[in-house]
């Protein structure tokens, strides 16, 4: 029989830990499970991974744009906004932007966890905006139509 703690209970824990929180979710795999958001800018899905060493939260933010200046600009921001924003961090997985969180796992509890699910939410919906307007290419218009109106005043 494993120990209460042992890596094969942790699938049984997170979900656990989630119903408490008071969370829905529904099984990824074995050891992952999904929270959905239903936001003002657009669903988010949580994919929430524990094992007995760390907590994973992920969420895709968008692909990464084919165009070479915009992905540019979107990486740039990245690298920006990974400084000053706590604990969760911007990250590239193949053709695509993530927001990822990881946390120990011997620190969390069915608040711990549903403060850190907040906070992956809270971020993704503030900063989806800024994103949304590098990579459709809002902000090389703005920024053009900025020039554009400076060069008319003179």
């Amino acid at each position: 029989m494993n120990p209460p703690d042992s890596a094969s209970n942790d699938p049984l824990r997170l979900n656990r830990m989630l119903k408490s929180a008071g969370y829905r979710s529904c099984r990824i795999d074995a050891k992952s499970r999904m929270v959905n958001f239903i936001c003002r800018t657009r669903e988010w899905a949580l994919a929430i991974r524990l094992t007995p060493d760390w907590l994973n939260i992920t969420t895709l933010v968008c692909e990464l744009p084919k165009e070479p200046g915009l992905r540019a600009r979107l990486l740039e921001w990245v690298l920006q906004v990974n400084r000053n924003v706590p604990l969760v961090k911007f990250g590239i997985a193949g053709a695509c932007l993530n927001l990822e969180l990881d946390y120990r796992a011997e620190h969390i509890d069915d608040t711990v966890l549903s403060n850190l699910i907040s906070l992956v939410h809270t971020v993704a919906e503030e900063q989806y905006p800024r994103i949304f307007r590098i990579v459709n290419g809002d902000d090389v218009l703005e920024s053009l139509g900025r020039t554009l109106e400076a060069g008319s005043a003179s």
